[in-house]
C-alpha cells in the first residue's frame, strides 16, 4: 500500500503495464503499427516507461486483440474500436446492475 492507502500496481494485475511494444505485438500477432493505430483511435492510452516507451497492460492486450478480430472480420479500425469500447461499457454497466441487485437482495435493504 502507498501512503494514501492505495495499493501499488502488481505484475499480476490486469492493468499493470508489463508488456513492451514488441512483446505485446508478438503476443497478439500484430505489428507495432497496429498497436499505435488502436491507441490513436482511442481504444486505450498506452502507459509510458520512464524512458518514454509504450507499455501495455493485459487489459490493453485484450482490447487490442478484440479489435484485431473485428478488423479481420471486415470492420474498419475506427468502427472496431467503437465496438470494443461499447462492449466494455456494456460489461461495466451489467456488472454494476448485478452489484445493485445484490444490494437490494440484502436483508434490511428496505426494498
Amino acid at each position: 500500500m502507498t501512503a494514501a492507502g492505495v495499493r501499488a500496481p502488481h505484475i499480476g494485475d490486469a492493468d499493470y503495464p508489463g508488456f513492451a511494444m514488441g512483446a505485446a505485438a508478438d503476443a497478439l500477432k500484430v505489428t507495432p503499427a497496429f498497436l499505435r493505430a488502436v491507441e490513436a483511435a482511442g481504444l486505450f492510452e498506452a502507459h509510458r516507461s520512464d524512458g518514454g516507451h509504450r507499455r501495455y497492460s493485459l487489459d490493453d492486450l485484450h482490447r487490442a486483440d478484440r479489435a484485431r478480430h473485428l478488423v479481420d472480420d471486415g470492420l474498419r479500425l475506427d468502427a472496431a474500436v467503437r465496438v470494443v469500447r461499447l462492449e466494455y461499457q456494456l460489461a461495466a454497466a451489467q456488472k454494476m446492475i448485478e452489484v445493485l441487485r445484490h444490494r437490494l437482495d440484502e436483508p434490511g435493504c428496505g426494498a
